[in-house]
């Protein structure tokens, strides 16, 4: 089942950016992910994804986002506790463009 995961992240633009560059997120986008799209917010960015299913995301979150969200959080001292959390949310009446 095709989800929809968003955070919201406490971090600028350029930090979001760096961190998608050193994953290689853009040029080997991560097997089962549909799009990722990212907008700054009043407190930093909000992420939206869409998961061809949960399986696929839990893939990419525990083998390369968790390891790098760690990173970024401990190079910027930030408390385990203010890790973002994901929200997901089950897709309906999904349409792929051409």
């Amino acid at each position: 089942m095709t989800i929809v995961m968003t955070m919201d992240l406490p971090v600028t633009r350029d930090d979001l950016e760096r961190v998608s560059a050193e994953l290689g997120t853009h040029e080997n986008p991560p097997e089962g992910l549909v799009i990722h799209v990212a907008t700054k917010t009043s407190a930093g960015v909000h992420v939206t994804d869409v998961w061809e299913d949960e399986a696929a995301f839990e893939k990419f979150r525990d083998n390369l986002l968790l390891p790098a969200m760690q990173k970024f959080m401990a190079e910027h001292n930030m408390a385990p506790d203010e890790a973002p959390n994901p929200q997901l949310d089950a897709a309906f009446d999904v349409v792929r463009g051409r």
